[in-house]
């Protein structure tokens, strides 16, 4: 039996709301190590030392991890009807940590302060906290 055309308008409906959301979600996002990279104080000495530059290059991997767990997680949590929810939350709250403790190295290796754990530890709890709340 074809479907009805109300069938046909969800769908299309649908798929333009995850489009839009995937959209919107990847043109707004950076990792914290890309935040803390364009922050820094180019004028400090240690900016242009070689730890420095090494450092700030590893932003890209965290921008990488971030844009493609916007995407997958969702899907992830979607296709198992929910199952993976919990999995997919904690795997996504230990990337952000990494990324937040990455970010911290960044600056301390580029002559800006450290960022304590406790800040870090808390900053990571609000983004799951903030997950839980819109179903990350």
């Amino acid at each position: 039996m074809p479907p009805t055309r109300r069938q046909t308008h969800r769908q299309r409906l649908w798929r333009v709301c995850v489009w839009g959301a995937l959209l919107l979600g990847l043109s707004a996002c950076s990792s914290q190590s890309r935040k803390t990279s364009v922050n820094l104080d180019p004028t400090h000495p240690r900016y242009a030392s070689r730890e420095c530059q090494m450092a700030m290059s590893r932003a890209q991997l965290h921008d990488t991890l971030k844009q493609s767990r916007l995407m997958a997680s969702p899907v992830a949590v979607l296709l198992t009807g929910g199952a993976w929810f919990l999995p997919v939350l904690a795997v996504n709250a230990g990337l952000d940590a990494a990324d937040h403790l990455e970010a911290s190295d960044i600056s301390v290796d580029c002559g800006g302060p450290e960022t304590p754990n406790a800040t870090i530890a808390k900053d990571v709890f609000m983004g799951v906290g903030f997950g839980l709340g819109v179903g990350k």
